[in-house]
C-alpha cells in the first residue's frame, strides 16, 4: 500500500498499517464428540440406557451428574459408573461440578470419559424459578415503594426479558462447559406431548412432542433421541454426515442402544485422538470494549472542547499540539478518516489554516495537511464523496516560500519559518502575541467542562458505593471484592465498572432499607433512575442506618 508521511522533526504522521494476514488451517475431517439429548416420557428407560452405556468399550469412565434425580444409585447393578452428586442444588455448585467433570483426565486405557447430566429439564426449571423469584422480589420492592400490598404466593408476576436473558446466559455456561469435554455427553430430559398452535397463536387439534428444556437445546445437540414408549427410541434430530436424517424426518429405531448410536456417528474413530477445540463466544469482551469506547468518547469530547477554545478566544494552538492530535486520529482503530475530520471540525478550518507545519510536501498549513492525509486514505479533502475539493491550491504545490491564497489579511511579522521547532505560526494571532513565541504551553491547564463533569460523576458513584456498603454493614473493600483483584484498592476500579455495579446493587440496598424501615430514604432512592445519582448525599441524609454506622465507627 502506498503510504505518504508527514513529519515535523522526529514526529511522523503516517497512514494506517495494513491488516495482518489471515490465519487459516485445513479441516481435519474428524467427527466431533457427540452431545446426545435423550428425552423421554416417565418410566421409558432413559436412565437405563445411560447406565447401560457404562459397559461400552468406547469409553473409559462414565461420570453421572444427577440434577434433581435421586434414583441413580439403583442403576449401579447394570454397570460400573461414577456419581458426582456432591453439589448443593444451586446453579453455581452444579456448574462447578460440571467443570470438574470436564477437567477429569482420561482413564488409564486412554479412552475418553462420558458425562451424563440427568436431568437438563430440572436444571432449566431451576433457572426459570430463579428468574421468577427475582421478578417477585422486584415486584415486592416496587409495592413497598408505593406503600401497597405486594404479590401473594399465588399471584402471577411478569418475568421480564432481562431476567430470561440472565437464565439463558447461565444455561449457556453449562452447555459451553460440556462442549469442551473430551468425550461424549448425554443430557437426559423430560418429554411431553403438547398442543400445536397455528401462526396466529391459536390452538389446533394436532399434537406434537416437546423436549422440556431451554428451547435452543435441539440446535446445540448432535442427536435428539426420543423415548415415547418403553425403550423404543425415535431419532428426530441428527447433525451428522454419517447418519443422514431430513429436517422433518423421524426414524424409529427399536432396540437401539447408546453404544450403537455412538458407533453409527463415528465415535469409534475418535477414541485415541486428541480433543476437538471448541471456542465459546465471549459477550463479556463486548462489555469491556463498550466500557473502553465510553471512556474514549469522554476523552474525545474533552479534547474537542479544548480545541474549540482557540477559535472562541481568537488564538492559535501550538503546531506540536495539532500534530499530536493528527497522529492520534491516524492511529484510530476503527475510523481514522472520521477522527481526522473531527480534528479539523473542532479546531475549525480557519484556525488550522493559520498553523504552519513542515511536511514531506513542504511547509503547509494544518488544514491542507489533513486534506492530503484524507486523500491518502481514499477520501476527498472535504470528507464527503462526490464533493469538489475546497483547497484554494493543490496540496502538492505547497512550498515553504509560497504564500497561501485566500488566507487572512496579512499580519505584521516575518513569514513562516522552516524550522520544525517553531511553536508559533507565520501569521500573528488576532490577540496580542505572547512575550516568548517559543515558550511551550503551560503544563497545568484549567479543567474543561467535560473533565469537571467526569470528575463529579466519579465522585458521586464512589460515594454511592460507600453508602451501599454501609447499609449492608460491609466495609468498602469487602463490598467491592468481586471487582477487585487480590490486594487491589477500591480506587483502582474504573468509574464505568463501579457505576454498573452500584446500579445492579440498588434493589438489594432498597430491600435492606425496607427491612430497616427507612421509608423516607427508600422513597428518595427509588427516584434516582438508571444513571449516576449526583445528589447521593441528600438521598441518604436522613438514613439512620448510615448515621448509626458512622457513629459506631
Amino acid at each position: 500500500m502506498h503510504t505518504r508521511q508527514y513529519q515535523e522533526g522526529a514526529m511522523a504522521l503516517t497512514t494506517t498499517a495494513p491488516l495482518p494476514r489471515l490465519e487459516t488451517r485445513k479441516p481435519t475431517g474428524r467427527v466431533d464428540w457427540p452431545m446426545i439429548v435423550l428425552a423421554g416420557t416417565p418410566k421409558t428407560g432413559k436412565s437405563y440406557m445411560c447406565a447401560e452405556f457404562g459397559n461400552s468399550d468406547l469409553i473409559g469412565r462414565l461420570i453421572w451428574i444427577p440434577v434433581g434425580e435421586s434414583d441413580a444409585d439403583s442403576f449401579g447393578q447394570i454397570s460400573d459408573f461414577e456419581l458426582a452428586d456432591k453439589h448443593d442444588g444451586t446453579f453455581r455448585s452444579i456448574l462447578n461440578t460440571v467443570l470438574r467433570a470436564v477437567a477429569e483426565p482420561r482413564a488409564d486405557n486412554g479412552k475418553p470419559n462420558a458425562i451424563v447430566l440427568d436431568s437438563g429439564s430440572i436444571l432449566w426449571e431451576l433457572l426459570s424459578d430463579e428468574a421468577e423469584l427475582i421478578a417477585r422480589s422486584r415486584a415486592a420492592e416496587k409495592a413497598a415503594k408505593y406503600r401497597r400490598p405486594g404479590p401473594g404466593a399465588d399471584d402471577d408476576v411478569v418475568v421480564g426479558h432481562s431476567l430470561w436473558n440472565r437464565a439463558k446466559d447461565r444455561w449457556r455456561l453449562i452447555l459451553n462447559a460440556l462442549r469442551r469435554h473430551d468425550g461424549p455427553v448425554i443430557i437426559c430430559c423430560r418429554l411431553e406431548e403438547v398442543t400445536e398452535f397455528d401462526t396466529q397463536g391459536n390452538p389446533t387439534r394436532n399434537r406434537t412432542w416437546k423436549v422440556k428444556a431451554e428451547r435452543n437445546l435441539r440446535y446445540d445437540a448432535t442427536v435428539v433421541l426420543q423415548l415415547r414408549s418403553y425403550r423404543r427410541p425415535t431419532l428426530t434430530d441428527v447433525r451428522s454426515l454419517r447418519m443422514r436424517l431430513a429436517p422433518d424426518e423421524e426414524r424409529d429405531r427399536p432396540g437401539m442402544t447408546l453404544d450403537v448410536l455412538m458407533r453409527e456417528l463415528g465415535m469409534d474413530q475418535n477414541i485415541h485422538t486428541q480433543s476437538i477445540t471448541y471456542t465459546p463466544m465471549q459477550p463479556e469482551a463486548g462489555l469491556q470494549e463498550f466500557a473502553r469506547e465510553t471512556e474514549e468518547r469522554v476523552l474525545a469530547n474533552a479534547a474537542a472542547t479544548e480545541m474549540r477554545r482557540y477559535a472562541a478566544e481568537g488564538t492559535l494552538p501550538p503546531p506540536h499540539e495539532v500534530i499530536e492530535y493528527i497522529k492520534q486520529a491516524l492511529a484510530h482503530q476503527n475510523d481514522p478518516r472520521a477522527a481526522l475530520l473531527m480534528v479539523r471540525t473542532a479546531y475549525t478550518k480557519s484556525v488550522l489554516a493559520k498553523v504552519v507545519i513542515n511536511t514531506k510536501r513542504g511547509e503547509v498549513d494544518a488544514s491542507t495537511a489533513i486534506d492530503n492525509l484524507l486523500a491518502d486514505l481514499g477520501l476527498p479533502p472535504t470528507g464527503t464523496a462526490g464533493s469538489a475539493p475546497p483547497p484554494e491550491r493543490a496540496p502538492q504545490e505547497a512550498t515553504p516560500q509560497e504564500p497561501r491564497e485566500g488566507s487572512p489579511e496579512p499580519q505584521p511579522g516575518p513569514p513562516a519559518s522552516a524550522a520544525a521547532e517553531e511553536a508559533s505560526p507565520a501569521p500573528a494571532p488576532k490577540s496580542a502575541p505572547p512575550e516568548n513565541p517559543q515558550k511551550p504551553a503551560p503544563a497545568a491547564k484549567k479543567e474543561t467542562p467535560a473533565q469537571v463533569r467526569q470528575r463529579k460523576v466519579a465522585e458521586a458513584v464512589r460515594r454511592e458505593a460507600d453508602y451501599q456498603a454501609r447499609v449492608l454493614s460491609l466495609g468498602l473493600p469487602d463490598y467491592l471484592a468481586d471487582l477487585l483483584p487480590s490486594g487491589a484498592s477500591p480506587d483502582q476500579v474504573s468509574t464505568y465498572e463501579l457505576s454498573e455495579y452500584v446500579k445492579a446493587k440498588r434493589p438489594a440496598v432498597v430491600a435492606a432499607l425496607i427491612r430497616g424501615k427507612e421509608f423516607s430514604t427508600v422513597e428518595a432512592y427509588t427516584k434516582v433512575g438508571d444513571g449516576p445519582c449526583m445528589n447521593i448525599d441528600d438521598v441518604f441524609a436522613d438514613c439512620k442506618m448510615i448515621t448509626g454506622t458512622a457513629a459506631a465507627a
